[in-house]
């Protein structure tokens, strides 16, 4: 799976951004296909290859990046502020 419409759409909308996804286990992150990292946005060859299998649960994240005009135009990710709810999608 490849999440380039979405950074299509991110992009035509002026969004520095990644898109992706990793497997979720009992503590954060679980074992699995690396379906995506923020750094291999075309994919991860080897550990993205597995099969998803049934009953298997994944995170997909959006992540944006901001020139700090006070900090000399130096590009961070930004989050707003920390998760503390699931957000059940069906």
């Amino acid at each position: 799976m490849r999440f380039s419409r979405w950074r299509a759409r991110m992009k035509a909308e002026g969004i520095d951004g990644t898109v992706y996804s990793h497997p979720i286990g009992l503590n954060g992150h679980g074992a699995g296909p690396m379906i995506g990292l923020w750094d291999r946005q075309e994919g991860v060859p080897g550990n993205g290859d597995h099969e998803v299998m049934a009953s298997q649960w994944f995170s997909i994240e959006l992540q944006a990046t901001s020139p700090v005009p006070e900090w000399g135009g130096q590009k961070v990710r930004w989050a707003l502020r920390r998760r503390t709810a699931f957000h059940l999608v069906r």
